[in-house]
């Protein structure tokens, strides 16, 4: 799959489970988060301080493992 800075966190994590391992990673407690049903990936990498192109490269990896 093809992430990108718009897709939800909601998204990004029901397209493929282990992502939120990767998540986690970077620090971002998305399953407890009450705005990952409208934040982006954008938004979230932004807010915490996150190198986006960091985290969508581990997220393509992931699925690149499977």
């Amino acid at each position: 799959m093809k992430y990108n800075k718009d897709m939800t966190i909601n998204k990004i994590i029901f397209t493929n489970p282990k992502n939120l391992e990767i998540l986690k990673k970077y620090g971002l407690r998305c399953q407890t988060c009450f705005g990952a049903h409208t934040e982006t990936l954008e938004v979230a990498a932004r807010v915490n301080g996150i190198k986006l192109e960091d985290i969508i490269r581990d997220l393509e990896m992931v699925d690149i493992e499977l």
